[in-house]
């Protein structure tokens, strides 16, 4: 149990550290974006620029998940990647289907994977809002 949790919170850093270098990332991709629009309508650059950064979002997470499934692999909780890295995307976003399980000695570890992935997941959305705000094409009190 104990090598569970320290691997979980050595993940959990380097998750939270990756999450954190993308966004920041992606905030001067926005700043670029909506400074020199590439279409016509600066309305529809930055419906754009929204739709370019919620494709960044889904790629950060996709490289956090595979980051959880290598270890998951690493530590051979999982022994071929694919498996892997599916049961973490469904672990990460909570789904937890249950048709594949890691193996028995790194279950709290999956389990923690999923907490992580909550947090992630909650902090994305948040931060996809208020980019919407930020940058366009939404203003405050106005769309909701």
């Amino acid at each position: 149990m104990a090598a569970n949790l320290l691997f979980a919170a050595i993940l959990n850093l380097l998750t939270f550290l990756i999450h954190a270098m993308g966004l920041v990332a992606l905030t001067r991709l926005m700043n670029f974006l909506v400074a020199r629009p590439v279409l016509e309508s600066r309305s529809w650059a930055k419906v754009a620029a929204l739709l370019v950064l919620a494709s960044g979002l889904m790629i950060l997470l996709c490289v956090e998940m595979a980051l959880w499934a290598a270890c998951l692999v690493g530590v051979a909780a999982f022994a071929d990647f694919d498996t892997a890295f599916y049961f973490s995307t469904s672990a990460f976003a909570t789904i937890g289907f249950g048709d594949v399980a890691p193996a028995e000695s790194w279950r709290l570890l999956a389990s923690l994977e999923g907490v992580t992935g909550f947090l992630i997941i909650g902090w994305s959305a948040a931060y996809l809002v208020t980019s919407g705000i930020r940058f366009g094409p939404f203003e405050r009190d106005m769309h909701f």
